[in-house]
């Protein structure tokens, strides 16, 4: 018990300053849903990398300097290869082979959290704002961001991609949906 309250004293404290965080891969996760005229679907981003700078008072997150992610394009899985693939081919993985958001600005009312920043998809850079919500996990030395962002393809210069010779075409439309686990 007093190992416990002495951890949790010890993160409490070091959190009252600016500290750097490192998005940990292994709990995080982030899906991307679409749509096609045949079926919705589901993308698994396998890979997640990134640094976190913020500041918290006790447990309240008061300021997020830099938040600074990186996913592997071949890291992005469906379960199966065809559309694996295609996905791949849309996004030119070979060319640019990793998606990256860098934060411009966050602002911190109660839970919630407005992120705006730039991401960068095949080369294509562009600002968005997304949602989020967090929650601090003292007694496991993190903190996680959940949320979720809409957006379109085409934004991005990315022809919605085709199978079985045009005869199956994806939608426009995707959703982000994701949960960044930060140590």
């Amino acid at each position: 018990m007093k190992l416990l309250l002495y951890t949790t004293i010890s993160f409490l404290i070091s959190l009252s300053s600016f500290a750097q965080f490192s998005i940990n891969d292994e709990y995080s996760t982030m899906e991307i849903r679409g749509t096609s005229n045949v079926h919705d679907w589901t993308e698994v981003v396998e890979t997640l990398t990134g640094d976190v700078d913020a500041s918290f008072k006790g447990n309240t997150l008061t300021k997020i300097g830099k938040l600074e992610l990186t996913i592997p394009v071949k890291s992005i899985k469906s379960g199966k290869s065809t559309m694996d693939n295609n996905t791949y081919n849309a996004m030119n993985a070979d060319k640019y082979p990793n998606i990256k958001f860098n934060l411009k600005s966050a602002s911190i009312s109660g839970d919630k959290v407005l992120c705006t920043g730039t991401l960068t998809v095949a080369d294509v850079t562009k600002e968005i704002t997304v949602a989020c919500t967090y929650t601090v996990e003292p007694s496991k030395k993190r903190f996680i961001l959940n949320g979720s962002h809409k957006m379109k393809m085409t934004t991005f210069g990315i022809e919605p991609p085709t199978a079985m010779l045009g005869a199956m075409r994806t939608g426009d439309d995707l959703t982000i949906e994701f949960s960044l686990v930060i140590n």
